[in-house]
């Protein structure tokens, strides 16, 4: 088989191939407009996107019959294709095509589906008698507050040794590890210091809402 031959042949695919190509066209036209924005009202940022994209495939479906000559006599179809606009090259095997028109569209779905975006903010406080706690703050970006958000409060020990210079002791981290906001949209917890605890700042991670911050927090052991 020629290589021209050999380079048409592999043209022909499954129609998943054809549609998993488009797909991963449009993600990769999508980074791209991800990465620019227009300038909104302050401290606001509009991203591009694209919301819908209509394409047309004008395929050449070809069903070939390939038969045994060993034992009994066996056809074997399959049905591949190819755009149509590719030259047909011969074939030793038995073949009918048929030119088909497959139309059809991509539609973006808006993330957090269509809701605004959530907004996490977190702060260390000082409770009463001096006790260190961490206060989350669940919003959307028009300033609801969102009730019944799970909140996960855990002690990151690695960055708490790099910023202190020594390794939390074991009874040292959250006392509540997992939290949900109350109707103003707010999860606490307070932070527990074992007896002859040295660090001087206590880093805490949050994840809420798929979204992770990290802050560390002044204590006075």
């Amino acid at each position: 088989m020629s290589d021209t031959t050999q380079q048409a042949q592999e043209l022909f695919g499954t129609l998943d191939e054809y549609l998993l190509e488009l797909a991963d066209g449009l993600a990769k036209a999508q980074e791209e407009l991800g990465g620019l924005s227009a300038a909104g009202a302050p401290g606001r940022q509009f991203t591009y996107y694209v919301p819908k994209l209509e394409f047309e495939l004008r395929m050449d479906l070809r069903v070939e019959t390939s038969s045994t000559t060993s034992g009994a006599p066996v056809n074997a179809k399959i049905l591949k294709m190819r755009p149509v606009r590719l030259a047909d090259v011969a074939s030793s095997q038995t073949q009918t095509e048929i030119v088909s028109v497959i139309r059809g569209s991509f539609v973006a779905v808006p993330a957090n589906e269509g809701l605004p975006p959530v907004v996490l903010d977190a702060r260390c406080v000082i409770g009463a008698g001096g006790v260190p706690g961490v206060v989350v703050r669940v919003r959307n970006a028009a300033g609801e507050a969102l009730p019944g958000v799970e909140v996960e409060f855990n002690l990151d020990r690695r960055t708490t040794q790099a910023l202190s210079g020594v390794a939390p002791l074991a009874g040292t981290d959250v006392v509540l590890a997992v939290v949900r906001t109350d109707a103003a949209g707010e999860a606490r917890t307070t932070l527990r210091l074992a007896a002859g605890e040295r660090a001087r700042f206590l880093a805490i991670t949050v994840d809420a809402a798929s979204r992770t911050l990290a802050l560390s927090c002044e204590v006075s052991p």
